[in-house]
């Protein structure tokens, strides 16, 4: 009986859990269907955000063809080879022709312009002759039209149609002039500009590929149904790109209600519900309107709700089934451990995408290291390698060190030069990866210079890979200067099986360009270069102290191999030049050591130093040099240092007092001034003030791009004493203002291109 009761009492308090995790589970969906319609309406968005600037893009691409067109027809406007032929009527015979062919001769001018144009056929017509004239033909008009397969219209109808101002300015399709081809017909009334004329009696007319046209297009779907229209500020039809809809009238839908350049309409053909979005171009005030048939626009959100529908139906299944489990058994624990598992997940995904984010950079800077030399142990370059799958037994490495410039050749005039070379950097790049997509990496020393990594395989001779590397770079050499008028010169470096004395390849690549000329713009390291110079640039002074810094023995040997190479393979120096070359090799190791600061150091490394002074004293070569060197690795070599790793620690948590120095940091930790800039030179292998700069420069760096807060008082938060010299120093390490950079930042989330990247 007892038993009985007490199974009685346990029903109740069974419901009240049952009851209890069905009200959560409700809220819980209906948090659910909140986010639902939440994210339904930012895909929606997303949708119209991406139409908005696919149709921006292609409609900016569009302009900048629109203004090459422009520049050609002021080119031809003013040839006075021209306009002295379209005033004449043909009848003067041989005057007539001959002047036909001066005008042939000097359009070529025009043709630069016109190549990077997407059109098949252009041509200009003059009515008082009857004839037509272009860089390639001077023919009569007759003739023309009826023997070319493009056009095949009736002449004498197509002549007073290109005559008439209903089909000037405007992308007219060929099938208005009763032709059988989807291309566009774009005519441009030509003006005297010398002679008072009422009526133009020439025009310039493009063929416009209708392929071409459609590429520029391409990220946007017409979806069978949909159009893309144009309208000038007048309400007249300038351009239509259709699969064979009618687009509404401009009235139509310039009514229409549009919010943030979205509206919708009912199509009176199909009474279909149609999306709308509208560009306006700011060369030529056309109003650009992209219509689509929304459920095929929307087509993403379909799976998207079918999805929401089976979730939340398993939802209710799964949730019932819980909340009886639960009330059975009080699974509290599994519900908290699955909250942190999704939790976790969460943070995991958000670290990826900042790690994918930050990619680029991450890997430019590996590239720095591994060209410069900058590697100083085995566990930095083992990562390195592994990070970017340079780890390959079968290949060797090698460098290529390129400098691009503006052509000097004159025949495109100096404002489309500029408009061709603005984005030099991006061209060089996608042009040097699509030439050399060995690895694909490439470090930019310098503006305008380019060094890339390439691999081969080191069963093939290094004179066969250099030929071929020859022969490419002289057609990517042909094509940059062809299509963009960009110069590029270049000078290729040895091969080395590690990758970690790819500096000395692109020592070589370096010196090798800096001989190139106009005839001879690519060289390899092999050639004889000059007996009057021996060679021994900065550069290779700074990577031998620094090698002899970090006590990389293997580097200083490298380094010192790479000297004798140099010196004495490829050059035939005199007695008074070899001692040349052994005086500032000397000068480099004699500057180190002298360097040194002795103070705490031990007994047996005084001693050291002690005997290599004394061979300071003697007679001096390469091979003495090179113990020297070798023998300084050891002095300067360290286990590590637990002070220098406490004050970096101190100096990451406090860069942002403006106090922050030498004195207070000595003082902070005991130590003398002196003492504490040779120990953090030592071990960190920079002086105790361009770490502090680095680090406050990449603070500032990341406020600005992953922040909104203002630029007024950034300057105090990172631990500067006055805004002028941190703009100073922020634009000496990243070559432009903080402004410009975060001005560089909202231009890209907009999805706009800035002139300047960071």
């Amino acid at each position: 009986m007892k038993n009985h009761n007490k199974h009685n009492q346990d029903i109740p308090l069974k419901n009240q859990l049952i009851l209890s995790y069905t009200i959560i589970l409700a809220i819980i969906l209906i948090i659910g269907v909140m986010l639902y319609y939440i994210s339904y309406g930012q895909v929606k968005n997303g949708i119209n955000q991406q139409n908005r600037l696919s149709l921006s893009a292609s409609v900016t691409q569009l302009d900048s063809t629109m203004e090459l067109m422009n520049v050609a027809v002021k080119q031809v406007s003013t040839n006075r080879s021209f306009n002295n032929l379209s005033h004449l009527s043909g009848d003067e015979d041989n005057d007539f022709y001959y002047l036909g062919y001066q005008t042939q001769l000097s359009l070529k001018s025009v043709t630069p312009v016109e190549v990077l144009l997407p059109i098949s056929n252009s041509f200009i017509f003059m009515e008082k002759s009857g004839y037509i004239v272009s860089s390639t033909t001077f023919s009569d008009f007759d003739f023309f039209i009826a023997n070319n397969a493009k056009y095949r219209l009736e002449p004498e109808s197509f002549s007073k149609a290109l005559l008439s101002d209903k089909y000037w300015n405007r992308f007219t399709p060929m099938t208005d002039f009763e032709g059988n081809s989807k291309n566009f017909l774009y005519v441009y009334p030509l003006l005297n500009p010398v002679r008072s004329e009422t009526k133009p009696t020439n025009v310039l007319c493009y063929l416009f590929d209708y392929d071409l046209v459609t590429e520029f297009f391409s990220g946007i779907n017409l979806y069978g149904d949909g159009y893309l229209t144009a309208y000038d500020k007048n309400g007249s039809q300038m351009f239509l790109l259709s699969d064979g809809a009618t687009a509404a009238s401009y009235d139509t839908l310039k009514e229409l209600d549009y919010e943030k350049q979205i509206s919708h309409l009912i199509s009176k053909e199909s009474l279909q519900e149609m999306l709308v979005t509208s560009v306006s171009s700011n060369y030529n005030n056309w109003t650009y309107y992209l219509v689509q048939p929304e459920n095929k626009a929307y087509y993403s959100i379909t799976p998207y709700q079918r999805f929401f529908t089976a979730i939340t139906i398993a939802s209710f299944i799964i949730g019932g089934i819980l909340s009886v489990i639960f009330s059975s058994f009080g699974s509290r624990h599994l519900t908290q451990m699955y909250n942190e598992l999704v939790l976790k997940e969460s943070v995991a995904s958000s670290l990826n995408l900042i790690v994918e984010k930050q990619k680029p950079m991450v890997i430019e800077s590996y590239m720095r290291r591994i060209m410069e030399g900058s590697i100083t142990t085995n566990e930095e370059k083992e990562y390195i390698i592994n990070e970017l799958h340079l780890e390959q037994p079968e290949v060797k490495y090698h460098v290529l060190y390129t400098e691009v410039s503006p052509s000097e050749s004159g025949s495109i005039h100096s404002s489309d030069m500029e408009l061709l070379i603005q984005n030099y950097d991006t061209l060089v790049r996608e042009a040097l990866c699509r030439y050399y997509p060995d690895t694909g990496y490439i470090y930019k020393p310098s503006d305008r210079v380019f060094a890339i990594l390439i691999s081969s395989d080191k069963s093939v001779p290094y004179e066969t890979i250099a030929g071929k590397n020859k022969e490419t770079f002289i057609e990517l050499h042909n094509e940059l200067l062809e299509k963009y008028g960009i110069w590029i010169q270049g000078g290729f470096g040895d091969r080395n099986s590690m990758i970690s004395y790819t500096w000395k390849s692109y020592q070589q690549a370096k010196e090798t360009k800096s001989i190139t000329t106009k005839e001879q713009y690519v060289l390899s390291c092999d050639i004889n270069q000059s007996n009057d110079v021996y060679y021994y640039p900065e550069s290779l002074s700074v990577q031998l102290s620094g090698f002899i810094s970090s006590g990389n023995k293997d580097q200083v040997q490298e380094l010192f191999k790479l000297i004798r190479n140099e010196n004495t393979k490829k050059k035939n120096l005199s007695y008074t030049q070899k001692g040349w070359l052994v005086s500032d090799v000397r000068a480099t190791v004699f500057k180190k050591r002298h360097n040194l600061l002795t103070a705490g150091m031990p007994q047996e490394k005084l001693q050291l130093l002690d005997i290599i002074d004394k061979q300071f004293e003697g007679e001096m070569s390469l091979s003495m040099l090179e113990t020297i060197a070798l023998e300084l690795c050891d002095v300067c070599r360290s286990e590590g240092n637990e002070l220098i790793l406490s004050i970096q620690e101190y100096i990451n948590s406090n860069y942002h007092d403006p106090d922050l120095c030498l004195t207070k940091i000595s003082d902070e930790f005991g130590i003398s001034e002196n003492y504490f800039s040779y120990l953090f030179k030592k071990e960190v292998s920079e002086n105790f003030s361009i770490y502090l700069e680095r680090l406050r420069m990449a603070k500032a760096k990341e406020i600005i791009t992953e922040s909104d807060a203002g630029l007024s008082t950034l300057y105090q938060y990172i631990g500067y004493n006055n805004a002028a010299s941190f703009r100073r120093a922020f634009k000496k390490n990243f070559g432009v203002s903080p402004k410009e950079m975060r001005d560089n930042v909202n231009a890209k989330q907009h999805g706009n291109h800035p002139e300047k990247n960071v």
